[in-house]
């Protein structure tokens, strides 16, 4: 009986090394060793605190972003989608006038049409996603400074909207409410991702199309829903990063998008569809973050951070490839 016992609890081990999300534990495990015994300030609770300022926006595009990579595509315009949406809001609120949930509701609404046209370009025009996603990329990018007036929308001046700004910048717990917002997210992520017909249907449609197909699933209807998920999120994560700093700023999100895609491949996500985790996601993401901040603290140039986040997306691309290449044909 004690045998039956320990074979179940070393299976169950066994079992849990294998998955991706122990596979990303490693690396960020051993930054967080290497770093803090060069430097022992490294590991406080300021630091990861000032770090989780920042995470919360890029791990939401992140979890976005994933839809349409378990479903086999891919969408790169979420970081511009994300300061589209934070403008919109704050020109609505600004200059306009409006009360914070009209605004926000807006703002998002202008994320949600982003999304749908994404979605109809690959689905129903059938222009490939990389080009699509690109070219949202660059007229979302330059619409936002459309509404420019040579200010900055400063939203924390507005005196019906200061209590929200407040709000964003208090603590729970010695953490930003962005940061609970992030696990919320994260938590329905998951149910979805694990718990939810839809979840398995994305990832059907991105392990073998054909094959979702010939079962009945309606593989155009899921690509439609996975973009705009993607661009929703995005809009979410640019919407919060405007309440929580108090200002209205269009380079919001310039460079989330490669964060977050760096950040789903790093922990887990397959770009060739059907596999990814939400915890894979949050875990990827905050390496990134953490190989960044371990950079600065080491005393290595600030710009190495590039490097950082491109090397291990390329070993994370390079597993990826081993991982398919082992798998037993259908």
């Amino acid at each position: 009986m004690q045998q039956d016992i320990m074979r179940k609890d070393v299976g169950g081990l066994r079992r849990i090394m294998r998955t991706d999300e122990f596979s990303v534990m490693i690396p960020l495990l051993a930054i967080l060793l290497i770093t803090t015994t060069i430097r022992s300030d490294f590991l406080t609770v300021n630091n990861f605190s000032a770090m989780f300022t920042v995470i919360p926006y890029v791990a939401i595009v992140g979890l976005g972003a994933s839809f349409p990579l378990m479903a086999g595509f891919t969408d790169i315009s979420t970081g511009k989608v994300a300061g589209f949406a934070g403008i919109i809001m704050s020109t609505l609120v600004y200059d306009l006038g409006w009360t914070a949930i009209p605004a926000i509701l807006a703002g998002l609404l202008c994320a949600i049409v982003i999304g749908l046209l994404n979605g109809l370009m690959v689905v129903r025009f059938g222009v490939p996603d990389f080009v699509a996603t690109l070219g949202t990329f660059f007229v979302v990018g330059g619409a936002r400074y459309l509404f420019i007036k040579g200010y900055v929308f400063a939203l924390k001046r507005v005196d019906h909207f200061e209590p929200v700004v407040a709000f964003f910048q208090s603590r729970i717990l010695g953490m930003p409410p962005t940061f609970w917002i992030m696990l919320i997210f994260f938590t329905i992520g998951f149910v979805i991702n694990k718990r939810t017909v839809l979840g398995r249907r994305i990832m059907a449609v991105g392990d073998n199309r054909e094959v979702a197909t010939l079962v009945g699933i309606n593989v155009d209807r899921l690509r439609m829903i996975a973009y705009l998920i993607s661009a929703t999120m995005a809009g979410i994560a640019g919407i919060l990063f405007t309440l929580d700093f108090g200002l209205g700023l269009p380079e919001t999100g310039d460079d989330w998008a490669f964060r977050a895609i760096a950040g789903c491949v790093v922990g887990g996500v397959s770009l060739s569809g059907g596999k990814g985790s939400p915890l894979g996601i949050l875990i990827g993401v905050t390496l990134i973050f953490v190989a960044e901040n371990a950079i600065i603290f080491v005393g290595l140039p600030a710009n190495m951070r590039i490097a950082v986040q491109g090397i291990l997306m390329a070993l994370a691309v390079l597993f990826d490839i081993y991982r398919q290449k082992r798998k037993v044909p259908a």
